[in-house]
């Protein structure tokens, strides 16, 4: 390297020589590894792009310009193989020493909270005894199971909390909760 070769030029001792060459090839090295950086940025920066391009034109184009569905067909699967492609780039530009690329987690699926606003009625579930039925001492809350159903009148909705406390006994350590069959029946299929 030029910078290198210049060092000889100076007039310095062995060590600082040593020392001032380990620091210049460091930089280089850093140099390189940030314009590697840059490239992979580049790519997945360039891979966007045509991407919102891409649903852009699917999104605001004209609609007597659309394709029919036999002709998006025929552009489907090379599409499919050039996204691919692209992405195989991508990752590989990302992952320059084959480590391994975590993915970041999806959010937690399944149903999500009932609205806060709606009226709720709520349903206490007791034990039929709060003494513990091993050794017959008081039992001691500890907690409580909530499940939420929504449930709906002509024109109006509401929730029914169904609130099952947990009663421990603290001489023989068990634990006892009501139970109750989890699904009441709708009162519009009763009649």
């Amino acid at each position: 390297m030029k910078i290198l070769d210049q060092l000889d030029e100076l007039n310095l001792d062995a060590a600082a020589k040593t020392q001032v060459a380990a620091l210049v090839q460091s930089l280089l090295d850093q140099v390189k590894k940030d314009a590697e950086t840059l490239q992979a940025k580049d790519l997945k920066i360039q891979a966007l792009i045509l991407e919102l391009a891409h649903l852009r034109r699917l999104r605001y184009g004209v609609k007597n310009e659309a394709l029919s569905g036999l002709q998006r067909d025929l552009f489907e699967e090379t599409s499919t193989e050039d996204l691919a492609a692209l992405m195989a780039e991508v990752e590989q530009a990302d992952d320059p020493a084959g480590a391994t690329v975590t993915k970041p987690k999806r959010p937690r699926a399944g149903r999500q909270p009932l609205p806060p606003h709606l009226p709720r009625i709520e349903h206490r579930h007791e034990p039929a005894s709060c003494q513990c039925g091993q050794c017959g001492k008081d039992l001691v809350k500890i907690g409580e199971d909530i499940t939420e159903q929504l449930d709906v009148e002509p024109a109006k909705f509401f929730v029914h909390r169904h609130i099952r406390p947990q009663y421990a006994c603290r001489n023989c350590e068990t634990i006892t909760a009501a139970t109750t069959s989890f699904w009441p029946a709708p009162r519009w299929r009763n009649g």
